[in-house]
């Protein structure tokens, strides 16, 4: 009954979100909301009058739906700010999120609270990305007055002329508005807050790593271990989506696990329930400190199901998890299943290793299982076949050294993760000590770059679409 009952979520969260997305720029928003509740107090109805399963089931699924609609229109709203286009105007807000540094610059999101113009003041809640340089250096939580001209998205083709709806891409996340390097002043500093202290200890955990190993391979163990991409640089990251491999530098759901199962046997000496609840708050901590992307929360809800599922003794499917996670994640933002290409790799490439995972290990019963080749080599394949159509689809491009590149480098990546962790952490006590501890997880790194590199090299590393 349990996976009737998924079904139903799934399935209404499905309908409504595309009911939204069908509606969020027209009028018909609230009759079709009307309509799809109309149907679950009929199927609702019929349930409570005759006991009929299938209708409690289909009304389960239709009030999933008007929830998911419900949901979307109270977070879509006319943008105030979008209306100055073009004008320069004052914007008086909090920076919230983590404050994403680049190689030369920084983008900030600001939650405003007031804006200035020539015609008056406006109090008006939007979110706002700022990008500014690295000086004067902001925090999280701080309240800040920028000056300069507002800026609307724009969709963008890749090298392939694909188009990116980027406009789409944040509008799901309340962004209408840009600036480009405003005048900014620090109004007031803010409280200490959860998300500033989480991402200051990033920071720094990323500066000790910094010191104790050279660049590029630096940047790329703060991308594995904190999905720190953004200072490898264009090429190099660019490389890495050629080979296949970009998905160990953005903290994929398969980081994730390797971190989530580390935290578990860390506490395992505890009694399972105790053990279970600092697991899940360390797990939850985590995954703020590295940005709570669609990836990380779905594999943090799977996670948590799981310890929820040991912790009551029932049997925990791991089909059923990732529904429901999808759901939730649905659910609360709806446009999350149209316009987040981070969550449909996940969802997608999750499915594909839960489901193609049996079929494909068939086909290469020949590998050994040493060195994990043979889990690396089906896991890959699996992923590798269920993403297929969307990543053609997205980038018009097609990476053929993908699977090779991928079963040669991952059986590093854990111990590469735990050496590189270690290093970090002693070099808080002695920077030596972090380097000499270091030169271990650095060979890692090495091998993983140049292995990259070369196959980037090759001019049928990737077919054009």
């Amino acid at each position: 009954m349990a996976r009737f009952f998924i079904h139903s979520i799934t399935t209404g969260v499905i309908i409504g979100a595309s009911v939204f997305n069908f509606s969020n720029h027209h009028t018909y928003i609230i009759p079709l909301y009307l309509a799809v509740f109309l149907i679950f107090l009929i199927c609702l109805l019929i349930w409570a009058l005759f006991k009929n399963k299938i209708a409690g089931l289909v009304a389960l699924a239709f009030f999933f739906s008007t929830l998911t609609i419900w949901s979307g229109g109270k977070s879509f709203h006319k943008s105030e700010i979008a209306e100055f286009a073009g004008e320069k105007i004052s914007l008086v807000g909090e920076i919230v999120g983590e404050i994403d540094k680049r190689e030369s610059y920084s983008r900030i999101t600001v939650k405003t609270e007031m804006i200035e113009h020539d015609s008056g003041r406006n109090f008006t809640q939007e979110k706002v990305i700022i990008t500014t340089g690295h000086y004067p250096e902001l925090l999280t939580g701080q309240k800040i007055k920028s000056f300069g001209k507002i800026n609307l998205p724009e969709n963008f083709l890749n090298e392939n002329e694909i188009e990116f709806d980027y406009i789409k891409f944040l509008a799901k996340d309340g962004v209408y508005s840009l600036m480009y390097y405003p005048k900014i002043e620090i109004l007031s500093n803010g409280e200490l807050k959860f998300e500033r202290l989480i991402f200051s200890i990033k920071q720094k955990f990323i500066e000790k790593i910094n010191q104790i190993l050279p660049s590029p391979e630096a940047e790329l163990l703060g991308g594995i271990l904190l999905g720190a991409k953004r200072s490898l640089g264009a090429e190099l990251e660019n490389n890495f989506r050629k080979v296949g491999l970009v998905h160990i530098i953005v903290l994929s759901g398969y980081n994730v696990t390797i971190i989530a199962e580390a935290i578990l046997k860390f506490f395992s000496f505890l009694p399972s329930f105790l053990s279970a609840i600092i697991g899940a708050s360390s797990i939850i901590v985590f995954s703020v400190m590295v940005g709570s992307g669609a990836t990380v929360i779905r594999s943090t809800i799977m996670t948590l199901l799981a310890l929820t599922a040991r912790i009551s003794g029932r049997t925990y499917s791991v089909n059923r998890a990732l529904f429901l996670a999808g759901s939730v994640m649905i659910l609360i933002n709806p446009m999350i299943l149209f316009y987040d290409p981070s969550f449909q790799l996940s969802f997608t490439a999750t499915l594909g290793l839960i489901n193609l995972n049996k079929f494909v290990q068939k086909l290469f019963g020949f590998i050994p299982e040493k060195f994990n080749l043979r889990e690396i080599t089906t896991s890959t394949f699996s992923t590798q076949i269920a993403v297929l159509p969307l990543l053609m689809k997205m980038t018009g491009q097609l990476s053929v050294v993908a699977p090779i590149v991928n079963i040669i480098t991952l059986q590093f990546i854990p111990l590469t993760m735990l050496l590189g962790f270690l290093a970090a952490v002693l070099a808080f006590l002695n920077q030596t000590l972090g380097m000499f501890v270091g030169f271990a997880p650095y060979l890692f790194l090495k091998y993983i770059l140049i292995i990259v590199n070369s196959f980037a090299k090759l001019e049928f590393a990737t077919i054009n679409l």
